[in-house]
């Protein structure tokens, strides 16, 4: 089987496996779930490279190819869409989800889920119709 560039030997390009093999995810697919898992924390692409046995850079290639994003843009889209969901659950208090999604400032939080959404969390409750 051929290997990419920068890749250990233990690990294999999806596209080198038979379909149905059993093997592996896709790296990416990989990051993705172990990102999700830990979308309170503060997950670095450093880390995720690690765990996969992938150089950070080559690692950060693949992911802009297969996703069209950065590996940070979709970890910032990825606590968003977190968020989201939380303030749709009219208990949970806008400060308590910025802590949730790994924010310690709150008004950063707030800005970032602006600058993604359009809306800060509060315009977003409302258009929702949660006060």
């Amino acid at each position: 089987m051929l290997r990419r560039s920068g890749q250990r030997d233990s690990h294999v390009n999806e596209d080198d496996q038979g379909a149905g093999s059993g093997k592996r995810k896709h790296p990416v697919e990989e990051a993705k779930a172990y990102l999700e898992k830990h979308l309170r924390r503060e997950v670095s692409l450093d880390e995720i490279a690690a765990k996969l046995g992938l150089n950070p850079s080559y690692f950060s290639q693949l992911f802009k190819q297969t996703t069209g994003q950065t590996f940070i843009q979709y970890r910032i889209r990825s606590k968003m869409e977190l968020a989201k969901r939380m303030l749709e659950q009219p208990g949970n208090r806008i400060t308590d989800i910025s802590y949730e999604v790994g924010y310690a400032d709150h008004p950063h939080f707030t800005k970032t889920f602006k600058k993604i959404t359009g809306l800060t969390p509060s315009e977003y409750r409302s258009k929702l119709g949660i006060q």
